[in-house]
C-alpha cells in the first residue's frame, strides 16, 4: 500500500497521477485539513505534522510514503528519512526542466510562503540560477481558490488572470507550479496562456519515481480499495474528489495523536 499526504486536496493530484501508473495498487490519502493551511506555518510546525502523518499512514498498511505537499518536501522530508524506515517520495518544484525549457531565461516559480522560505527551497534555486532567472512569486491566495473551488467565480478568474499577465509582462516564458493544489489551475491556465508560456508541474515526475520504487518493494500488502482520511471536514474532501476525480469515497474524519 503506498500513503499519499497532503495539507488539503492538493496532493489528489498526484494521487491521480500515481493511480494512473499504478491502477491496481492501493492507497491511502491524509488530507491535514485541521492544519490547513501549510504554507502560512513554520518549518518545525510542519515537520511535526508530517511525522504524525507518517505514524499514521504506516499503521494504515503504508509501505511507502509520497509527501504531496512541496511546503512539507522542503520542511521535513529529510527528517523523515532519518527517523523512518520506508521509502519516501517528496514533490518539489521543477526548477530542473524549467531551466533547460526556458528560452528567455525567466522562470517564475508559483508557491507557498512556507515552500519559499525553506532552506532545501533555497538551495534547490542556488543549484540553478546561474544560468537562468528564477522569481520565486508567493500565491498563496490560489491554494483558498483551489481548496474553496472558487477557480470558475469571475472574482477568482480576474485576480488569476491579473497575477499571470504581470508574470509575463516581466519577460518569463516558463512557470512551475510549486504548489500541488495549483496543478488543478492547470488547464484554466492553459486554456488563457498556452501561447505565452511553458507551464510545469511534478505529476510525471513523482509518479515515475513511486513506481519505481514500489516496484521494487518485495512483500506488497494490499487491500481492496483506496482509503481516504482527514484531520477536518469529511465533506467538502468528499465534495472536491467527486467533483475533481470523478470519484464517490467514502472519506473518513480522525483526529491524530499530538
Amino acid at each position: 500500500m503506498i500513503g499519499i499526504f497532503d495539507s488539503g486536496v492538493g496532493g489528489l493530484s498526484i494521487y491521480k497521477a500515481c493511480k494512473t501508473k499504478l491502477p491496481k495498487t492501493s492507497f491511502v490519502y491524509f488530507s491535514d485539513h485541521g492544519h490547513f493551511p501549510y504554507g502560512e506555518k513554520q518549518p518545525e510546525e510542519i515537520g511535526e505534522f508530517a511525522v504524525h502523518i507518517t505514524q499514521f499512514l504506516i499503521r494504515q498498511g503504508a509501505q511507502l510514503i509520497v509527501v504531496a505537499c512541496n511546503a512539507a518536501t522542503i520542511s521535513s522530508i529529510r527528517a523523515l528519512r532519518t527517523a523512518f524506515s520506508i521509502p519516501f517520495v517528496g514533490t518539489e518544484p521543477a526548477i530542473k526542466p524549467a531551466s533547460l525549457a526556458t528560452k528567455t531565461k525567466k522562470i517564475a516559480v508559483l508557491l507557498t510562503n512556507a515552500a519559499s522560505a525553506g532552506f532545501a527551497y533555497q538551495e534547490l534555486v542556488s543549484k540553478w540560477n546561474q544560468d537562468v532567472q528564477i522569481f520565486s512569486l508567493p500565491m498563496p491566495k490560489l491554494v483558498q481558490i483551489v481548496e474553496e473551488n472558487t477557480l470558475h467565480e469571475k472574482v477568482s478568474e480576474q485576480y488569476i488572470l491579473d497575477q499571470i499577465n504581470q508574470i509575463k509582462q516581466m519577460g518569463i516564458d516558463t512557470i512551475v507550479l510549486g504548489c500541488t493544489h495549483f496543478i488543478f489551475l492547470k488547464a484554466f491556465l492553459r486554456k488563457h496562456f498556452q501561447h505565452d508560456f511553458t507551464i510545469l508541474d511534478p505529476t510525471e515526475g513523482v509518479s515515475n519515481q513511486v513506481k519505481r520504487l514500489y516496484d521494487k518493494l518485495s512483500d506488497k500488502c494490499d487491500v481492496t480499495a483506496d482509503q481516504f482520511f482527514t484531520s477536518g471536514d469529511s465533506t467538502s474532501i468528499s465534495e472536491f474528489i467527486k467533483r475533481w476525480l470523478k470519484m464517490n469515497v467514502e472519506v473518513q474524519s480522525v483526529v491524530l495523536d499530538e
